[in-house]
Order: C-alpha cells, then structure tokens, then sequence
C-alpha cells in the first residue's frame, strides 16, 4: 500500500514539475518525435503537447521511482503462523502426570 502512494505522489509531482519545465526528457523528445505542427489544441489553456509529454514524464519517471524505492525496501519479510503441538509441556491440554 505504501508503493502505491509512492507512485501517486511521484506521479503527481513529475507532473507538475513537467508543466512547469516542458523540457523534461523522455516525454518531451518523444512528443517531438510524433508531433503534427499543424494541430494546436489547447486543454484549459494549456497545450495538448505539453500534456502528453507531463503523463509521459509522470509515468515513466514513476515507475523508475517505484522500481527503486522496492529495490531499496527488500522483499517482504516472511509471516509465519504460530503452530500448536499436541502433547507439549505448555500447551492446555496436556496431560499433568
């Protein structure tokens, strides 16, 4: 749970961080790479080039944000049921001779 407000909050960030800097590499070059210059849509008056390339900026640097803060975190540590054993000295229904 905690990966996943990770990301989120890494999402949102490089979102922003993107519409307030647009030449944040990767999203910008491949905006570049595909761009069409004879469309110019504006989406609440920003551009619809400089969005695409914020998603873009936010998903990919997300997830090696993500991909990082697991590595650092480890792997789960492994949970282990409490086992009950018929006939041990502490357990109730042991036999008292």
């Amino acid at each position: 749970m905690l990966g996943l407000f990770v990301f989120v909050a890494s999402f949102i960030s490089l979102f922003t961080i993107t519409l307030t800097f647009p030449n944040v590499p990767p999203g910008n070059f491949i905006v570049d790479l595909f761009r069409n210059s004879e469309t110019n849509y504006l989406i609440a008056g920003i551009s619809g080039d400089l969005l695409i390339s914020a998603l873009i900026n936010g998903l990919v640097w997300s997830v090696i944000v993500i991909v990082i803060y697991c590595y650092l975190r480890g792997p789960e540590k492994e949970k282990t049921l409490p086992v009950w054993v018929p006939g041990y000295a502490t357990s109730r229904n042991s036999k008292k001779t």
